[in-house]
This record gives C-alpha cells, structure tokens and sequence, in this order.
C-alpha cells in the first residue's frame, strides 16, 4: 500500500514539475517575473501567514520527485493551495499549464496525507531512499528523462526484449494458490488471441485482478516485447491516465509533449500488452487512452479490470461472475481423502477451504462440517474476498459460531480480517460497496435500494416500474417517459456491476447477489424514504397476485401462472412481514386470491397454508364495508382449500365455518335493496363454500354429503369464474360417481366440465379432468386409451410447470404401466415421483383414498413382477432422475402413443 502511493506521489510531483516548466520554457514569464506575480498573492485572504513563493522555493519543486531525495531541505511540497496560486499567476500566459495545474496539486495534497495517516514520521525519507526515486535521474528535465526513457522502450534500433514489469504495489507474483476460473481463462485466452482490447467487469471482490493477472502470465510469452502492469486504484483524476500509463513505460515527458504521442512513438512496431486495473472510477480517461492507443499501435493488446465496461467499439467484455457454491441437497459435491478430508468440487468452497487452513492450521472441510462450509459460501455468495476475510476470522471463532454471525457480513468482515498490503477497498466488506455506491448517480443509488427489496430478482419492466418516478399500482406502461428514465437507470446498475440479467422466457430478469441486497437494505435503513420504498414494493407484487387471482378462469391462466412462480420469493417476504402502518387490508386480501393457483400448481402447498393462517388471524373479518366483507371471504375460501390440500382438515373446517358467519350476519341485517347491489357476488361465494365443504367430504370419503354439497352450489345458478365453482363441482360429482364405480354418471359430468375449461381457456382444471378420464378408462381395462389421455394431460401440466399435478398422473400412469406389465419403467416412475410428494405439504394423491389403492396395487405388481431386492434397486434409481426424463422415457417406450400425440390439442 506504501508503495503504492508513494509512487503515485513521485508521478504526481514529476508531473507537477513537467506543466510548470514547460510553461517557462516557451518564452512564457520568465522565473523572476512568475515570482513577481506570485508575490501579489501574499495580499490575499489567508495568504499571509504562508512562507512565499521564492525563487529556491520554486526550483525545489521543479525537481519532481527530486524534492524527496535523501539529504533534501523538507520544504513543502507543491499542495492544493499552492499549486492554485502557482496557476492564477501562469493564467494570462499559459492557460493551457494553468488549467491543468490545480488538480494536480489537490492530488499531491490528498497523496501526502494519506501517506501521513498510513505511514507516520519518516515516510518522506523512505521514498526518497527508494529506487524509483534514487533511480530516476530527479535532477535532471523531464523533457531529458523523457527522450531517454523512448530510447531504454526502442532500444535504439534494436530488439530489446523485456520480462514482465509491474510497478510498484502491483506485483504478478501469487502469493496464495490460485483457484478455480478454468473456463474463465479459456475464455479470456482465446479473447486476447483475437480481441485488442479485453474488459474483466464484474462486482467487486469477485476476483477481476487476480484472474487478470494470471491470465496476464498465462499469455505473456506471446508478447515478445514485455508485459506492462499499471494500478490505478489511486488515481482520481481522468486527464492522470495518460500520463501514468506513459510513465509505467518509463518514459516522462514535458508538459508539451503529448504523453500517448510519445508513448506511441516508443512502441511502434512493437508487441506488448498492457493490464490496466481498476479502472471503474476513470472510464473517460481509460477509455480516451486506450482507444488512442489500439488506433496507432496495430501490435498492442490491452486487458483491463474494472466494475463497468468502456463502452468502446474495440471492447470485448468477459463477465467475471462470483465462484460457484453448490446446491444444498444438490448431491455430491466433494469427495473424501484417505485422512478423512473432503476434496470440493466447488470453487467457493475450495477457496475457503485453503484460506482457512492458512489462517488456522489444522482446518479441513470433513462430512461433519461441510454443511456450515456450504452455508458460509452461499451466503457470502462465493465471493472470494468475502470467503477470503471470513476464512481469517476462524482464528478467533469456530466454524459454528462463523455460520451464527455470517448473516451480519458487513460487520463481521470489518477491516480487522483483511490483507494488510491490500487497497483500503480490499480490506473489508463494506468498503467494496462503498466504492461501488460512491460510483452511482443518485437515481442508481435509489434503485439500488429499491430492487434491495426485491427477493429472488425482479423482471426488468416490474423494476421499471418499481423505480419509476411516478409508479403506481395498476400502471403497466413499458414505454412511458418514467420507465425510460428508469432503464437508463437501472441499465447503469447492469453496467456496474451491481445487478446482472438473465433471459427467462424471452423476458429480461434482474439478479442481485445478496450480498449487494444486503448492502442495498442497509442504505434504506439510513434513508429517510425506506417506509415509501417498502409500501411500493408491497402494493406492486400485492397488485400483481390479485390481477392473477382475477384471471384464473380465463385463457391467461397459464401465463400468470408463469408469471407468479419466480416471484413466490417476493410474495413470501411480503405475507411473512409485518405490514407497514397504515396499508389497507383489502390489499392483502385481494392478492390473497392469486395464492391458492400459485400455491398448489408451484408444489408449495403446506406454506400457502400457512400463508393464508397468518393473514386470515392478522385480518379479521370486516363488519363493513360488503366490498371488504366480500375480500376478507374470499380469501378465506383460498384458505380453507389449501388447508385441505395440506391435509389439515380441522384447521380448513374452522376457516370455512367463519367465513359462513359474515353471510348470515348480512342476510339478517341487510334489506333487500341494499342486498340487490351485490347480491350476485354473495351468491357466488355461497356456492363456492359448498362447493368446498363438498371437497372436503370428499376426501374423508363421505360420498353422499359431497355429492350433495355439490349439487346445492350448482343450484345456485350463479358462480365465481376465477374460483372455477362450477367446473369444480361437476369433477367432484364425477369423482364422488368413479369412487362409487358408476363410470356411466361420471363420463357426461366429465364432458360437462371439460367443455367449461376448453371454453375458458382454463388449463390446470383439465389436465385434473383428463387425469379422471384417464382412470376411468384404466379401470374399464382401456390401458392403451388411459396413456394417451395421462399423456394429453403430461403436455397440459407442463404448459404451466404444475409440480402436483405431474405428481398425480404419474402415479396414475406407474399403475397403468405395471398393469400392461412393464414393471421396470413402472418402479422407476414410483421412485421419481417420491421426490415430488415429500416436499410439498401436500398428502400424496390429496388425501384420495381411491387414488392411493391404486399405487398400492401398482406397487404390489411390480414387486412380483422385479423381485424385492430388483424393484429397491429400480426405485432408487428412479429416486436420483428427474421426474420429467423418466416421464420421457416412460412414454418413449410406447411408440403407439407418438402417433396419437397430436390428438391432445382437440
């Protein structure tokens, strides 16, 4: 770090130097009268008690980085306010030195007392005794030490080879064991063969530098000519580029001399590449150089690291993404060694693994604590200088206690754990991102906050939206003048790093690591708005279940099924949170309405259960007005039917008793003309609470009450669309008749309801339609008729992803193919399917005591048929593949089927 800055401060001085003596040289004011003119400057507020400016002064500074050679009188150098001075007096005869001169004193004073703060007494001593100082013939014009630094490049004439140069505190040597980044530098080493200009981009603390600076080694033997290394983390400057990336050349040149003209001229027919690192904070200066360069030097191969691409023609990006973390129950993922230890496949956790053993000798990842290692790496997001800090911090903590403070990263990964050598950016967690926010524009900075809200990423038109100057719920306008600002908006986050995208569908999807979440949350904690960011982001995704729930029984049931399922993280968050002061109720109750499809079609059955607790006993049901009574009941039938769905019978009859109350309470008190204004939505909701008890009595079995329950709600005459009432109660009464073995009443209730659906559009009722058909036909002996409808249903149920009901025609379809005899493909289906059920809260086949008598018979036929020990091991088979290929599989084995597979669309 030292280093570092110091030989920033030397550039700077010599720069310093160059711009004012290049301005005396030109026959501009000579020293005596620029001394004249500085003596003026004593009349000016605050000048008095400053030494002046005199002729010794003035040549003291002009020696560059000679003032700091050992021995030297310790003047002061040519700070802020100096050089200020120095410029007003150059203004009327050399505004082009005057202009640039004030930022480079600001930059000498901010380099100083940096130094000072890091380093103490003595520092200016140790530059001086430095070699970049000692060696830099500080005595002589920059203009001379120019003209021999294009000679030592050129070599006169003459190939001069030269190894890889670093400048000071840039060192190419690796001092710890690189890991992983395989693919990245295959990529990165076909690029530099092809590409001139290469960008490493990716947040911070993923690495850039390190892979750039072995990619650099890996590919210096094809640079004949030297390999040149230039740090500009220190820089703060955009017009300091050029002339730092001339002096790493070691050329100085004279204020008029043009830095990358000289520097041009020094490489012509030369082959070099050039890392430039850290480049995020002088994009326009980087940017400007390189491009000058690639222009002139046909040879010349640039690498670059930085948070956000150049933007240039010649660029080519190479994302450098967090290392990879593996899957809780995602299988192996490491193998053991002879001591016991475990070999990790993942990146992330090898990382760790080597920093932690450094840190505290003794550290292996075993079977007993590779789930912590596993949780730590995910929730640092397998970035390495996260993984890197935390891996030090087992000198005083254990694994365990680690894992209990890793969710407090910024905290915990605190300057105390990082590299003493390191940038004071590299040093800790937050400092990264503090970088990164001191990057942003204050709109980026409000996005940032506002996605920070959004669990499980966002599509790029809901973040619009969401950061949208005037976004308000129901407003879906891609192409207003607000979601334009906000793409610029949130495209400068993709650009920094901040946020990456994915294609999902043929739609743009925005990712945030949590780790830039996390930041994110905490800097709308601090903000005086956080209570106004929160309500939109719940009155937005609370909007949007509600609008789905509205459009169950219509055609575009599928796609807000599709559209719901990645935002069930979003969802979650919202019901599970304590609601912000003053939210309306009737926002949650309405989005409530889209929960009960998602829920059960997603495989998340038993935490829509508990969803719907929550809200129904933090919501009390309104005495007034009917639209809220209306709201509250309707969200209280999805909470009676997912309870049923979860098999949670006495908690769904309590639900829907309630919910039975309010009706009553309004019929009695109500007249009848207040009554006629909604008193087709309270039909409505009447038959759906039969239509629900009777689901009930069906699963426990008691036909007769079912069936009558059932025909009351079609007695009603009128029924809720996005509830789907009355296609629901006609598969009822025909279920109630298939359990009973009457086939003849079921068949023309069956073709009632699915005439309803195919009309609607509606897609998840069908395939539950079919499925009956389908063992209808398998009891009635119709095996080959029974696959074919199983498998009309299969192409249904994966049009919307339905994780349940994939689950029940397959155990339907394990019983058809054990009774046609292919026992094998059978077994191997009953053990996909298991992976299915257990997760899902949901009791296997709903409850259905007639369904499951059929995966027993399946289960019994095919262990006769394979064998005890052979159907355990075909099961266990099945158990490891995806439900989806053995389905494939399955059919694949049917070729009968192909020909009727068309069939499914009439």
């Amino acid at each position: 770090m030292f280093e570092s800055l110091a030989h920033s401060l030397v550039r700077a001085l010599d720069a310093w130097a160059a711009c004012v003596d290049g301005a005396l040289s030109k026959g501009r004011p000579a020293r005596k009268t620029l001394i004249r003119v500085l003596e003026q400057e004593r009349d000016t507020p605050g000048w008095a008690a400053r030494a002046p400016i005199d002729g010794p002064l003035l040549s003291y500074w002009l020696r560059g980085r000679g003032q700091l050679l050992p021995g030297t009188k310790h003047n002061r150098l040519p700070g802020a306010e100096d050089s200020g001075a120095v410029a007003r007096a150059l203004k009327a005869h050399a505004p082009g030195s005057a202009g640039r001169l004030p930022a480079i004193g600001r930059e000498i004073s901010d380099l100083a007392a940096r130094i000072q703060e890091t380093s103490g007494r003595g520092w200016r001593r140790r530059i001086g005794e430095s070699d970049f100082v000692q060696g830099g013939e500080a005595g002589a014009l920059p203009r001379q030490r120019g003209e021999r630094g294009r000679r030592d490049v050129q070599g006169d004439g003459v190939p001069h080879v030269r190894g890889l140069w670093a400048p000071f505190g840039h060192s190419l040597e690796e001092a710890t064991s690189f890991v992983g980044r395989a693919p990245e530098l295959v990529a990165g080493r076909a690029l530099i063969e092809r590409c001139r200009l290469v960008t490493l981009v990716g947040v911070g603390g993923v690495g850039k530098t390190r892979l750039a600076q072995r990619l650099t080694r890996e590919v210096a033997h094809r640079f004949e000519h030297g390999v040149y290394c230039v740090e500009l983390a220190d820089l703060h400057h955009d017009h300091s580029v050029a002339a730092t990336v001339t002096a790493a050349f070691g050329l100085q040149v004279s204020a008029e001399q043009d830095p990358l003209r000289e520097l041009a001229l020094a490489l012509q027919g030369r082959k070099v590449l050039l890392l430039l690192d850290n480049c995020e904070h002088l994009l326009d200066g980087c940017a400007r150089t390189v491009r000058t360069l690639l222009a002139v030097l046909p040879r010349l191969r640039v690498i670059a690291t930085s948070r956000q691409p150049f933007n240039i023609g010649e660029e080519h990006v190479l994302r450098v993404m967090p290392l990879d973390v593996p899957l809780f129950g995602g299988g192996t993922w490491g193998q053991e060694d002879a001591t016991g230890g475990m070999r990790p496949k993942s990146s992330a956790v090898a990382l760790f693994a080597d920093r932690a053993e450094a840190a505290c000798p003794g550290f292996r990842v075993t079977g007993a604590n590779q789930a912590a290692v596993i949780r730590v790496c995910r929730i640092l997001d397998g970035l390495p200088l996260a993984l890197e800090i935390a891996a030090r911090r087992l000198r005083t903590l254990t694994l365990q206690e680690l894992v209990q403070r890793i969710e407090y990263r910024f905290r915990l990964l605190g300057p105390g754990g990082g590299e003493r050598t390191a940038h004071p950016r590299h040093r800790a967690l937050r400092a990264l991102f503090d970088w990164s926010w001191d990057l942003c524009t204050d709109d980026e900075r409000t996005a940032w906050q506002q996605l920070s809200l959004c669990a499980g990423g966002v599509l790029l038109t809901d973040a619009e939206q969401l950061c949208g100057a005037a976004s308000t719920p129901g407003t879906r306008d891609p192409v207003s003048d607000h979601a334009v600002d906000a793409f610029t908006t949130l495209s400068g986050l993709v650009d920094k790093s901040l946020a990456s995208r994915v294609d999902v569908g043929g739609h743009t999807r925005l990712h945030m690591l949590e780790t830039v979440r996390a930041y994110g949350l905490e800097r709308l904690r601090e903000n005086d708005h956080a209570q106004n960011a929160v309500r939109r982001h719940r009155a937005y995704f609370l909007d949007l279940a509600a609008r789905a729930g509205a459009a169950y029984g219509s055609a575009e049931q599928a796609n807000w099924l599709r559209r719901l399922r990645p935002e069930h993280p979003n969802l979650r968050q919202i019901v599970t949170a304590t609601p912000p002061a003053g939210e309306p109720a009737e926002a949650v109750l309405r989005a409530a309405q889209g929960f009960w499809l998602h829920c059960l079609t997603s495989g998340r059955v038993g935490e829509g259960a508990q969803w719907m607790q929550v809200i129904i006993d933090r919501h009390p049901c309104p005495s007034e007005p009917l639209a809220a009574v209306f709201s509250w009941r309707r969200a209280a039938w999805v909470a009676g039917f997912l309870l049923l769905m979860h098999g949670d019978h006495d908690n769904a009859g309590r639900v829907i008793d309630m919910a039975d109350e309010p009706l009553e309470d309004l019929s009695a008190s109500s007249s009848r003309t207040a009554m006629t204004v909604d008193e087709g939505e309270q039909t409505e909701l009447a038959a759906a609470f039969l239509q629900l008890r009777g689901l009930a009595a069906l699963m426990e079995q008691n036909i007769p009450q079912a069936s009558t329950y059932a025909l009351s709600s079609l007695a009603a005459g009128r029924w809720s669309t996005p509830l789907l009432t009355q296609p629901q109660c006609l598969a009822q009464l025909s279920l109630a008749a298939v359990m009973q073995g009457d086939h003849a009443r079921a068949l023309p209730l069956l073709e009632e309801a699915l005439a309803i659906s195919v009309t609607r559009g509606d897609t998840w009722h069908r395939c539950y339609l079919l499925w009956i058909l389908a063992i209808i036909h398998g009891e009635a002996g119709k095996v080959p008729e029974a696959l074919r409808l199983l498998q009309c249903a299969l192409r249904l149920v994966e049009e919307i992803g339905e994780c349940m009901g994939e689950a029940v025609l397959s155990d339907t379809l394990a019983w058809l193919l054990a009774s046609q005899g292919d026992a094998r493909s059978a077994a191997l289906v009953l053990g996909a399917v298991d992976r299915v059920w257990k997760p899902s809260g949901v009791p296997r086949h709903f409850g259905f005591a007639h369904m499951a008598a059929h995966r027993r018979r399946a289960v019994d036929q095919v262990r006769q048929a394979l064998g005890d020990t052979a159907y355990t091991h075909v099961y266990k088979e099945g158990q490891r593949l995806a439900l989806r290929n053995v389905l494939e599989t399955a059919f694949g084995g049917h070729e009968e089927l192909d020909r009727h597979y068309s069939q499914c669309d009439k």
